[in-house]
């Protein structure tokens, strides 16, 4: 999705972000060497899939969902049989409550949210309309509000967690709960993207009537943390802005409708500015450094920007930078991993190459 960076420059001072991420999609062309290492991934995953139309099933559903949207994004379509495998066993484990996970693993919102948005993607016929009706209806009761006894003053209120015996509330998977709600339509009036706002300017490291929580005031830089509830000898690292994190709080705040007046974003645009970079992830080096690219291009890209400033106020075509990133590190067999670190799964071929077309899909 792209838009003309004069457009953006003219209104993005006088709307809502929400306003841009919803406009209408245009498909952008790469370079030859690009496309065939789209192409090389692409076969790469055709030749990893399961039987059943798995990938990684033993993991769960969500790498199965990872490399459908990497797919679809990517010009594979609904009816390729690697893709009609995948959609089958994804759909296949949908259950009564909504959820379309494997139950055995406890990941519910994070699994149905990624989910959501695969099948959203495929759902050009209306195929899905009951499975995502009740996916949402999943996602939402899951979500940390008034259902559960709380109200605004609650650090878990708004958030989510990845279900089930792990559902306490962290970014990611409140970013993976919104993607989900996005694809599906909600705006910046949506009930539920409002209240994740809340939760979501909780974990921001700034002093403010949204977070008056004492490690905002401590630190104040206007990142993102993970969570702010911590196991026992976690709370220093969980309360470290970092740069996947602040670019879903960021992206969060856009789907929010939040303008770029507000004290929040100016924070947020102005950590992701000193800590500009394509070739790690700021605050955890090479540590989730594809997870890290989505995030990023995601954000950029429902920012509405083909541009984006360092410190020293040196503008960089995102989009290019990090393409070549990702052609440069393709291994041999048509594959990504990370060789710098295994931290978040991240030495997984299979989920990392879903990764890195779901990275070139943010970039079209």
């Amino acid at each position: 999705m792209n838009r003309m960076t004069k457009i953006t420059l003219c209104v993005a001072l006088l709307i809502p972000f929400g306003w841009i991420h919803a406009q209408a999609q245009e498909r952008r062309t790469f370079s030859p060497e690009t496309e065939e290492s789209i192409a090389k991934g692409v076969e790469y995953l055709r030749s990893v899939q399961a039987e059943d139309g798995s990938f990684a099933g033993q993991m769960g559903t969500g790498i199965t969902s990872v490399v459908i949207i990497g797919l679809l994004q990517n010009g594979v379509g609904v009816d390729d049989p690697m893709v009609a495998k995948a959609l089958d066993y994804l759909e296949s484990f949908a259950q009564p409550d909504g959820a379309i996970v494997n139950p055995r693993m406890g990941f519910g919102n994070y699994e149905t949210s990624v989910a959501i948005v695969a099948l959203a993607l495929a759902n050009k016929d209306g195929r899905f309309d009951e499975t995502l009706k009740y996916a949402e209806k999943y996602i939402r009761k899951y979500q940390w509000d008034e259902s559960e006894g709380l109200d605004t003053s609650d650090t878990k209120y708004g958030g989510a967690g990845y279900g089930g015996r792990m559902s306490r509330p962290d970014l990611s998977n409140t970013g993976f709960m919104l993607d989900a709600l996005s694809a599906l339509g909600a705006g910046p009036d949506d009930e539920a993207v409002q209240k994740a706002l809340v939760f979501v300017s909780r974990c921001q490291n700034l002093e403010s009537q949204h977070n008056t929580l004492p490690f905002a005031k401590e630190s104040n830089d206007g990142g993102f943390v993970y969570v702010i509830e911590s196991a026992p000898g976690r709370e220093a690292q969980a309360l470290k802005s970092y740069g996947s994190m602040t670019y879903t709080g960021f992206k969060s705040m856009v789907y929010a409708g939040l303008t770029k007046e507000d004290k929040r974003v100016q924070a947020a645009l102005s950590w992701l500015t000193k800590h500009y970079s394509v070739s790690e992830n700021p605050g955890q080096g090479a540590a989730g450094l594809y997870y890290y690219y989505i995030v990023m291009t995601k954000a950029l890209k429902a920012y509405g920007v083909d541009t984006f400033p360092d410190a020293n106020g040196v503008e960089h075509d995102w989009r290019a930078e990090i393409l070549a990133e990702l052609v440069k590190n393709q291994e041999e067999d048509g594959s990504w991993i990370n060789r710098e670190s295994s931290r978040w799964q991240e030495s997984n071929g299979i989920l990392v190459t879903g990764y890195a077309l779901m990275v070139f899909g943010n970039c079209r």
